[in-house]
């Protein structure tokens, strides 16, 4: 258990840093705080970070820019004269830089109130939550934004192709962030997004997830009324009222907090409304209709309802931020995705390789029914790692068996179990592939990535999309397959 010195309550403000003081980062290397760190020397601080290991793309983007880098944690990393420490969320109490600060009493925060003090504070807040989407939607709107000439600053947490880069400060009057409701570090077991004070915020989802520090659906349910309760007066929640746990809020708030709650989704009961879609290859064109502006339709080049909503809430965002329909609708309609969300690596010769982040089960389904309406015809593989704290557990056991149902051909790679899943009961991934094999597709279970690409490699046809979905690096396969299929088909 952490020691005294270390309470939420006791970071120290970025402002009691002087201008060329000395930041030190601690576990510098991941997607969020690499950007941080670049930041911090862009607005004329020395910065230094160190991690375990500097993999790409962070590994780059870190060596090329300014910041002294340190290739594992030790003590004699931190700087003598340093002015302030940020500890990321994935550093432990035991990490020996860690026990420097304590030992030094040297001044520490965390990545959300470090990032609320470099991009947010003084901004109009736009904040992007929920269980699914996040990414996607909140690079959506700093694109668009951007696209019309709002100069935001934002955050998004993933490489987003469509922004030069996935953290700024810009000069405009908004920022928009992707508000995590994982906790902020092992001393400050809140959301991110509690540090984040959004004037607008998006509900995109509230499902279960997180097993690893959340013990139920209330839990999580818990922080998001917390969040809406807090809000200002003139603030607004757009809340996609499709899951039922985001309906039953709305119900529960509206009318009973200070900001206006609108909602959005398929149904027709919601403020804005998705009428029709119409899937053409990679893209789509849908239709959708609000009381103040009628039907309206905009064009995405991405597949599935759930990005035709991200969609949607981006072209509302656009207006409250006083942009008019028609110039938001063609922002959104020239968007280029975040990496590793349906990218496509490979489309020749009649196979398309895929790669794609879902790890929840409704992020699979809707993964897969996206891919299905935009390749009708076409055998699809759906190939999944479990490897999320939550789905690497018996949690989802029986809901990854229904998620799995539009595709043909499932592989799953077993589960590579963590020092963290120490008396937990893991996910039976033979158990899972027999089940989805009961519900009429034919599915393997295999231990590793390597024996996954052999697989692949004896059995693709001619007609076959691969879908490769994992949050993490899934042993390096999407990249192997990829250079595999060039090599083979050119």
């Amino acid at each position: 258990m952490p020691k005294s010195h270390f309470s939420i309550n006791s970071v120290t403000s970025l402002t009691s840093v002087p201008k060329g003081g000395r930041i030190h980062v601690v576990g510098v290397a991941g997607v969020a705080m690499a950007q941080l760190a670049v930041e911090l020397t862009k607005q004329g601080f020395l910065v230094s970070g160190s991690d375990k290991d500097f993999y790409e793309p962070m590994g780059s983007f870190l060596r090329n820019s300014s910041v002294t880098l340190f290739k594992g944690y030790g003590a004699t990393n931190v700087p003598p004269s340093v002015d302030l420490v940020v500890i990321g969320n994935a550093v432990s109490y035991e990490n020996v830089e860690v026990a420097v600060v304590e030992e030094r009493n040297l001044p520490y925060t965390c990545f959300p109130r470090m990032l609320h003090e470099t991009i947010i504070e003084g901004k109009r807040s736009i904040v992007v939550t929920g269980t699914h989407g996040k990414s996607t939607t909140t690079a959506l709107i700093a694109s668009t934004l951007l696209k019309l000439g709002g100069e935001p600053s934002y955050f998004v947490g993933g490489i987003a192709q469509d922004l030069p880069m996935s953290l700024a400060r810009g000069n405009g009057a908004y920022s928009v962030v992707e508000g995590d409701e994982y906790d902020s570090a092992f001393f400050a077991k809140v959301p991110k997004f509690s540090f984040y004070h959004p004037d607008i915020c998006v509900i995109n989802a509230i499902e279960y997830d997180h097993a690893d520090i959340y013990p139920n659906v209330e839990s999580i349910i818990s922080v998001f009324r917390e969040m809406v309760m807090k809000m200002p007066p003139h603030s607004t929640v757009l809340c996609c009222s499709d899951y039922p746990h985001v309906d039953n809020l709305v119900g529960e708030l509206r009318g009973k907090v200070p900001s206006r709650i609108v909602t959005f989704g398929c149904s027709p009961d919601a403020d804005i409304s998705i009428v029709r879609r119409e899937q053409v290859g990679l893209s789509q064109r849908v239709t959708a209709r609000s009381e103040t502006q009628g039907e309206f339709t905009f064009t995405i080049p991405m597949t599935g309802v759930y990005n035709a909503k991200n969609a949607l809430v981006t072209i509302v965002v656009a207006m409250m931020s006083g942009y008019s329909l028609e110039h938001a609708t063609e922002a959104v309609a020239t968007f280029k995705s975040v990496k590793r969300r349906q990218e496509v690596r490979y489309d020749r010769h009649g196979i398309t390789l895929i790669e794609d982040f879902a790890h929840h089960p409704t992020a699979v389904h809707e993964t897969l029914s996206g891919i299905r309406e935009a390749f009708p015809g076409r055998k699809i593989w759906g190939v999944f790692e479990p490897r999320s704290n939550t789905s690497r557990r018996k949690v989802f056991q029986e809901p990854y068996v229904a998620a799995f149902k539009n595709a043909d051909e499932v592989v799953l790679c077993q589960v590579v179990s963590r020092e963290i899943d120490a008396n937990q009961e893991l996910l039976d991934v033979d158990t899972l592939s027999v089940k989805i094999g009961e519900g009429g597709t034919s599915s393997r279970a295999l231990p590793d990535p390597k024996s996954i690409q052999e697989l692949l490699l004896s059995n693709l046809g001619t007609n076959d999309v691969i879908v490769v979905m994992s949050n993490g690096s899934f042993g390096g396969l999407p990249q192997s397959l990829e250079s595999a299929l060039v090599a083979r088909f050119g």
